[in-house]
Formats: structure tokens, C-alpha cells, sequence
């Protein structure tokens, strides 16, 4: 029955370990075309990208806002968040600002020459409250910029189960923020938590 196949097991069906690019290109593009089982006049297209892959003695240093999310489950959240940490090196940097009824700074900017420390903030994060996400963004850009690496990477990590429902919560209001940080080379990635 269609309701037996949830989309997720569909989409982690497939194996995504793709060659990446060779010589100066910065992308490789894998593509399969095939007959649809249940439906065979159609055709199932499946492309994929591959990006170079960098060596990590060879990436840029990374300036990280971890903007995180408490007003609910911070289970997975705080799994990930440790992952990433893991992956980073000693001139990199990690700040963690949270948001629920209102927004704090958890962790100043460290660098990750002093992982347990950030760990121990990640360890320490307790859920709560509502979601206030646009006091939270003004904040975790206000710390990115405040040591932003030239030439580096330069990004707050949204995380979170939910919507902004504490003061600027229109999508326009959140979209213009966004826009008007990018233009100081300092960007966001939202990550979606359920």
C-alpha cells in the first residue's frame, strides 16, 4: 500500500557515494534515467551533484554561530552539533547563541582548540519556552561579525524543530535579515530538525 513507503526509506534507498570531480572542475553531475515500476510510460530521472572534495588542512577557517533552537527536543540537535565540533580544527571557531522566549549567548566565540569547552556548552543546553528566532539571528550575526575570519568561512547554523513565533516571525522580515548579513559575507544555513 503507498502508505507503507514513507519518502525518507525511499530517498535512503539509493547509495549517494559519488566520485567526485576530476582536475579543476568544481562539480561533477551523475545522472540515471529509468522506466517508473508502477507507472512505466513514465521515466524516474535521479541526478546528483558531486562536489571537490577538500582536504581539511586545505579549507579556509571556519567562524561558527551555532543558533540553536531550545523551545523544544534538543536530543538530535545537540548530537549534531557535537559531530561537527569533532570535524573541526584548532583555528576554527564555535559560538553558540539560543533562542526559546527570548534570546542568550551560551558560548563567546572559542576556538576549537578548546573543544571541551564547547562541548560542555552543548552538554549543558536545557529545552524551554517559546521560539523568539529573529532576536536570536540578530544576535548570532552580531557575534559572526564581531570575529569574522577574512577569507575564512563565516556562517551561523540555524537549527531547528519549529516556527518563529516571537516577534519578527514573517517570512519577508526573516528573508531581509538574512539578505542584508550576506552582503557582509556572513551566511546562513538553516537545518530542519524533526
Amino acid at each position: 500500500p503507498p502508505d507503507a513507503v514513507r519518502i525518507e526509506a525511499l530517498v535512503n534507498y539509493f547509495p549517494y557515494e559519488y566520485l567526485p570531480p576530476m582536475g579543476a572542475e568544481p562539480l561533477t553531475a551523475h545522472m540515471e534515467v529509468c522506466e517508473c515500476p508502477w507507472t512505466p510510460e513514465h521515466r524516474l530521472a535521479r541526478i546528483a551533484i558531486k562536489g571537490q572534495v577538500m582536504e581539511v588542512e586545505d579549507r579556509p577557517h571556519s567562524n561558527l554561530v551555532f543558533l540553536l533552537d531550545v523551545s523544544g527536543s534538543m536530543t538530535l540537535v545537540k548530537k549534531g552539533m557535537k559531530m561537527l565540533v569533532e570535524r573541526l580544527i584548532e583555528k576554527d571557531r564555535v559560538a553558540i547563541v539560543t533562542y526559546a522566549g527570548d534570546a542568550g549567548l551560551v558560548l563567546d566565540s572559542t576556538t576549537c582548540d578548546e573543544k571541551a569547552a564547547i562541548m560542555r556548552a552543548i552538554d549543558d543546553l536545557q529545552p524551554g519556552g517559546s521560539t523568539a528566532g529573529a532576536a536570536g539571528m540578530t544576535l548570532a550575526y552580531e557575534i559572526a561579525r564581531k570575529h569574522f575570519i577574512e577569507k575564512g568561512v563565516n556562517r551561523v547554523l540555524l537549527c531547528t524543530d519549529g516556527d518563529f513565533n516571537v516577534g519578527v516571525s514573517d517570512a519577508g522580515g526573516l528573508v531581509g535579515l538574512a539578505q542584508e548579513q550576506a552582503t557582509h559575507t556572513v551566511f546562513l544555513s538553516i537545518l530542519g530538525v524533526g
